[in-house]
C-alpha cells in the first residue's frame, strides 16, 4: 500500500516503488476509479514484483528432510495439527491446515484474521513447497475446538478475479501465449514460467467483462497443448504433459508402501469421434478436424466443439488436446501410499510416470500412469501422499495404444 503525497503522478510513484517508469500500467490497473491528479492521503494498491528479494518463497530451519515448516505473513508457526497439500498438472495448489482455536490469544486473533488474505508458505526439509494466499478461516467448535484454514498458490487469484476495470478493453492481437498472460497477469504482481514453446499467435482474442482470469487463459492454453498450474515458488506454470520416459516408481498392489488403489471410470465422458469447428465468418466457412478414437469402433458417441481462434494450422492440435483430455477423463486412479517421497528420496511430483500393477483395480499387467496432481497429508500420527493418476496423452493428445485393462 503507499499513500499518495503531494506532487504525486502514477509515473513518479512508479519509479518510487520500482525505480522505473515501466510498471506505470500496473499501477494504474491495480487501482480502477484512481485517476491524475492524485490527491495526497490517496491509498493505492502496489502489485508486488517478484523478482524482488522480499516477495521470494522463504526457507526454514530443519533438523530434517521431512520436516514440515509452516510460515504465516514470514513468521512460522509451529502450533498446526494437520497439514494437506495438494499440487496438481492442471490446477492450482491448495492447502489445508488445522489448528486448536484459541481465541483468547491476542497471537492467534492476529495470524488467523477473516478476510485478511495474508502470504502462506510451507517448506519440507527446508526448500520451499508452496507459496501461496490464505482465503478461509472457519472455526469449528465440539468437543475440539479447531482453526480450519485453506490456502491457495498465489496464482488462484486469477480464477477468482476479473481483469480490474480500468483495464478495459483488453483485445490482444497477434501475440502468442505468453505474451499476452504476461500483460494480463502484471497487476497482481504474478511472474509466469513456460516450460514448453508457448505456440503460434492468436490472431484475435478478447477478454470480456465478467470472464475470470483463470478461465481465459486456460482456454487458450489447452488450444496450444500446454497444461497450466503453479510452482512452489508461486509461479504461474505451462508446461508440456509427459508421454513416456522412465517411471520414479514400479509399485504393487499389496507390496509397500503402497496402501490402497481405486479407479474411478466415467464412462459418460467418453467418445468415438472428437470435432472441432471453427467458427464462421461472414462469407467463409470454418475449417472442420475430427479424431476418431480407434479404441470405441463399435457405435457412434460423436462430441463436437467451437475451437475459438484456432487457424488450420492449430486447429489439429486443438482437437487432439480435447480428445487426449478425454482419456483423462475417462478413468482414473487413486494410488495412496505411506510415504511423500519417491524410492530415489524426491517428493512425489506431478507430471512424472509411475508404473503401476493393481488386479483389484483392473491393471492386470505393469502400467505407466502420469500423475496428475499429488496431496500430502500430514497429522499427528501419519503421514500420507495420494496420486491421483491418469493414462498417458490425457493432456498431450495423444490416444494410447493400450489400454490398462487390455
Amino acid at each position: 500500500m503507499y499513500s499518495v503525497v503531494s506532487g504525486d503522478t502514477f509515473e513518479l510513484i512508479s519509479r518510487k516503488q520500482y525505480g522505473t517508469e515501466q510498471y506505470t500500467g500496473n499501477i494504474i490497473q491495480a487501482n480502477p476509479g484512481a485517476s491524475e491528479p492524485l490527491q495526497p492521503g490517496t491509498s493505492l494498491i502496489i502489485p508486488a514484483n517478484p523478482t524482488a528479494n522480499e516477495n521470494k518463497p522463504q526457507t526454514a530451519e530443519a533438523e530434517n528432510l521431512d520436516e514440515v515448516a509452516l510460515l504465516i505473513d514470514g513468521k512460522r508457526f509451529r502450533f498446526w495439527t494437520s497439514i494437506k497439500l495438494t499440487r496438481g498438472i492442471d490446477n492450482m495448489d491448495t492447502l489445508d491446515i488445522g489448528a486448536p482455536f484459541e481465541p483468547n490469544l491476542a497471537s492467534f486473533k492476529e495470524t488467523f484474521r477473516p478476510f485478511s488474505f495474508k502470504s502462506t508458505e510451507i517448506t519440507v526439509g527446508g526448500e520451499p513447497l508452496f507459496k501461496g494466499t490464505m482465503i478461509s478461516v472457519i472455526p469449528t467448535l465440539g468437543d475440539s475446538k479447531v482453526i480450519q484454514v485453506s490456502a491457495y498458490s498465489m496464482p488462484g487469484v486469477l480464477n477468482d478475479c476479473t481483469a480490474p476495470a480500468s483495464a478495459y478493453p483488453l483485445e490482444y492481437n497477434n501475440q502468442n501465449l505468453q505474451a499476452l498472460t504476461n500483460a494480463v497477469i502484471k497487476p497482481f504482481g504474478l511472474s509466469a514460467v513456460f516450460e514448453a514453446e508457448p505456440g503460434a499467435v492468436f490472431e484475435r482474442v478478447a477478454i470480456n467483462p465478467g470472464q475470470k482470469l483463470l478461465d481465459f487463459i486456460s482456454d487458450l492454453a489447452r488450444q496450444r497443448n500446454l497444461v497450466i498450474s503453479s510452482t512452489e515458488r508461486g509461479e504461474l506454470l505451462f508446461r508440456k504433459s509427459i508421454e513416456n520416459g522412465v517411471p520414479v516408481a514400479k509399485l504393487r498392489q499389496g507390496e509397500s508402501p503402497v496402501v490402497s488403489v481405486s479407479p474411478t471410470f466415467n464412462p459418460q465422458d467418453y467418445y468415438s469421434h472428437v470435432t472441432g469447428i471453427e467458427p464462421i465468418v461472414v462469407g467463409l466457412a470454418g475449417d472442420v478436424f475430427t479424431v476418431k478414437n480407434g479404441k470405441l469402433t463399435t457405435l457412434l458417441r460423436p462430441f463436437t466443439f467451437l475451437a475459438q481462434d484456432a487457424e488450420s494450422g492449430t486447429l489439429k492440435e486443438a482437437v487432439e488436446a480435447k480428445a487426449g483430455r478425454m482419456f483423462g477423463n475417462m478413468v482414473s486412479y487413486k494410488l495412496s501410499v505411506n510415504t511423500w517421497r519417491d524410492p530415489a528420496g524426491k517428493l512425489w511430483q506431478p507430471n512424472t510416470l509411475v508404473n503401476l500393477q493393481s488386479n483389484n483395480a483392473m491393471i492386470y499387467e505393469p502400467y505407466n500412469l502420469v500423475i496428475r496432481s499429488v496431496e500430502f497429508s500430514r497429522d499427528e500420527n501419519s503421514q500420507t501422499a495420494t496420486l491421483d493418476l491418469v493414462i498417458p496423452g490425457s493432456f498431450s493428445g495423444k490416444i494410447p495404444e493400450v489400454l490398462p485393462w487390455d
